[in-house]
């Protein structure tokens, strides 16, 4: 567990630690909305797409008493996730921290550690109480009354590059209908799908120009949703009763933030042709 990197720097709402050394380029720790709405906290992570290491990647979450702990301890693992949840943390008097590390294991049992990550829990109970409730009503709202059930497509950004579209010179995708990776130029393209509610507003009608095909019509859908899972462009939303699929726009807007933490967001989806190869992932 060498100290490489640059230490901490703040990002949004989380503490991350940006890691110069391959293969981790960050860390992050959520320590507010997850516990808030579930009592659970997240981590999530980024590697750097320079590496190459084979798949499949085996990930552990280990808690630590301290930022230089000897002894952490291992609360669960995943395989080809880009995130994990400690279901039962062990959270330390008012004013402590509490710290994370993760061990990636490649396809070979090469085993590589991140360095330790934390965020301050700097909330009073009244904070934790308010953004409960704003979380449960909304909650409600989207299953009981206004919501409509769909399935979030998170987009792979490293992993096992294709072996069957990737140019091995440029590195760039040859088939944007590819079944091995969907176009991503990763191998799977998608993580397994996450269910995820949104109140959809009125469609709206778009005229794009593209050099491909001059001007298209595009339908774009504004909608609101919770603040989790964590949604980023280019990841496709699936609507579970039409299997109509949607990409990510960079649109997107906080509705609600208590103490910096966004708890409601504004996203815009653009529907995707049939012809699209996010058609192809499946959700079941």
């Amino acid at each position: 567990m060498d100290d490489e990197g640059e230490g901490p720097s703040q990002y949004g709402h989380c503490l991350v630690i940006v890691l110069m050394a391959n293969p981790f380029s960050r860390i992050t720790v959520d320590t507010h909305y997850n516990v808030a709405s579930q009592n659970k906290v997240m981590v999530s992570w980024a590697l750097n797409r320079e590496f190459i290491n084979p798949g499949p990647y085996t990930f552990e979450l280990y808690r630590m008493q301290s930022s230089n702990d000897t002894a952490p301890v291992k609360v669960a693992s995943v395989v080809d996730q880009p995130f994990i949840y400690d279901s039962q943390p062990k959270f330390t008097q008012s004013g402590k921290d509490i710290y994370y590390i993760v061990k990636l294991i490649d396809g070979k049992r090469a085993e590589f550690w991140s360095m330790t990550a934390t965020t301050q829990m700097y909330w009073e109970h009244h904070d934790w109480l308010l953004a409960r409730e704003i979380i449960r009503k909304e909650t409600m709202l989207l299953r009981k009354k206004t919501g409509t059930k769909g399935w979030l497509l998170k987009r792979k950004q490293w992993g096992d590059p294709c072996p069957v579209c990737l140019d091995q010179v440029t590195q760039q995708v040859q088939n944007a209908r590819c079944p091995t990776c969907y176009g991503t130029g990763f191998v799977g393209g998608y993580y397994a799908p996450v269910e995820f509610w949104v109140t959809m507003n009125a469609t709206q009608r778009l005229m794009r120009l593209t050099p491909e095909q001059g001007v298209v019509a595009e339908n774009v859908e504004t909608v609101r949703t919770l603040a989790y899972p964590l949604v980023d462009p280019n990841d496709v939303w699936v609507h579970a009763n039409t299997n109509s699929r949607y990409r990510v726009q960079s649109q997107i807007a906080t509705l609600a933030r208590h103490r910096g933490i966004d708890l409601l967001l504004s996203i815009m989806l653009e529907e995707l042709p049939e012809s699209s190869a996010a058609y192809l992932v499946p959700t079941v």
